[in-house]
Formats: C-alpha cells, structure tokens, sequence
C-alpha cells in the first residue's frame, strides 16, 4: 500500500478534530492534520502538493462558495471536500464553486473515504494532477516533469512510480519497501533492479547526478529532497 494520504481538515469543531483524525489513522489509508479554515490556504501552500485533499467544516466556514475556490487552487487543484448537511430541497442542490463533493455530518467515515478514493482517482489520472518536487512540476498521469524553464522530461512508468510513491511517503523508504510496492514481491526482481532506475532516473532529473538534491540516499533507502534544486 502506498503511504498515507495526507488530509487537511479546516474546522472550529473541538469534537470533530478530536474524533476524526484518530478514526482515519486507524481504520483507513488517510492522516489528516486539522486547522482553521483561516489558515487553509498558507498550509496548503507551504505543503507543495503533499496535502491530497481537504476537509471543510461548512459549520466553521460559511459562504464555501467563497473558500472552495480559494482552496483548491492553495491545493493545485486537489479535492476539496465540504463537510455538512446539504440542503433540504428535493431537487439535488449544485455545488459550490471549487467543491468536489459534499458528505454530511455526522461523518460517517466508510463514505467519506470512499468518496475520498474516488476523487482522488479521478484526479491522479487528469491532466491537472501536477506535484512539485525542487524545480519541477510532475505529472503522474503524463509520466513527465515540466521545469520552471519549460524543459519537459519523460519517464518510464517504474521512474514515475517511484517518485509518486516517495512523495506519499514523505519520509526515508527503505529499498525493500520500494522493490515490493513498485515491482510487487517477486525473486526475480532484486536491489540491483532498483539500484539500476535510480541511476537512470538521476541522470535525467538531477544538474549534477554525482551529487543528488532531489532523489537522495537515506537510511538504507531513497527520499525526496526538502526545498528543490535551486
């Protein structure tokens, strides 16, 4: 399974930040890590594309058709999702700009990362799908990084997979890990194989491959660099 969605849940509800994040940790393949709805927009951005999707308390932020767009653009076009009790009306109620999906209160967390599953699958394989990493933008869907200066680099499906795998995790993955998750446990596949598309994909991303800052060595296995290239 690849790491942990990140999620960020923008509420005032001393209940639900205390409730929903425990259950998500628990029983599902989601973290979330909450905050005012104030303070949505500058976590988004200083995550760079690590938050997958995010949670809006409609209780905490009235007027979401004045935050939906604001956060999803914060959130590189990620899904914002609207938690509350949708309108009465019979007919289905639009809606708001920017808002992916609404689930109501109380939230009932099989459909809520059902839901979650579903946007972010739509969304991973859309053109929009786009997460920085140093000076680039990755494309998952494209199998492509896009530099500030416009140079555009094609990746195999195994190089695409690697760093989309490592952007999840967020954190030092040991090379056992990456081999199962990327390849699937089999004996035929080994270290060197691993060893061999890192190599490969230095070469490609990296000014100077001898001296890597974006595809690191760490703790008996690979990470992603901090800040970038520059």
């Amino acid at each position: 399974m690849p790491g942990h969605r990140r999620l960020l849940l923008l509420t005032l509800d001393a209940g639900l930040a205390a409730v929903l994040p425990p259950q998500l940790a628990q029983g599902t393949d989601f973290q979330a890590e909450v905050a005012t709805p104030a303070e949505g927009e500058a976590r988004l951005a200083e995550a760079a594309g690590r938050i997958d999707a995010t949670l809006l308390d409609a209780a905490a932020a009235p007027g979401p058709s004045h935050w939906g767009p604001l956060l999803r653009e914060a959130g590189g076009g990620r899904p914002v999702i609207l938690l509350g009790h949708a309108p009465e009306e019979v007919a289905p109620h639009p809606l708001p700009p920017g808002i992916a999906d609404r689930v109501s209160k109380p939230v009932r967390l099989p459909e809520l990362v059902t839901r979650l599953h579903a946007l972010l699958a739509v969304f991973e394989t859309s053109p929009d799908a786009a997460i920085p990493l140093g000076l680039y933008a990755f494309h998952p869907a494209a199998k492509l990084m896009q530099g500030e200066d416009g140079r555009r680099i094609r990746l195999t499906e195994k190089e695409a997979a690697i760093l989309l795998y490592l952007h999840r995790a967020g954190r030092a993955v040991p090379r056992s890990e990456l081999l199962g998750e990327v390849w699937g446990y089999s004996n035929a596949v080994t270290t060197h194989t691993l060893e061999t598309h890192i190599y490969r994909l230095r070469r490609k991303i990296e000014p100077d491959p001898q001296t890597a800052r974006l595809l690191l060595t760490d703790e008996g296995g690979y990470r992603l660099g901090g800040s970038g290239l520059g």
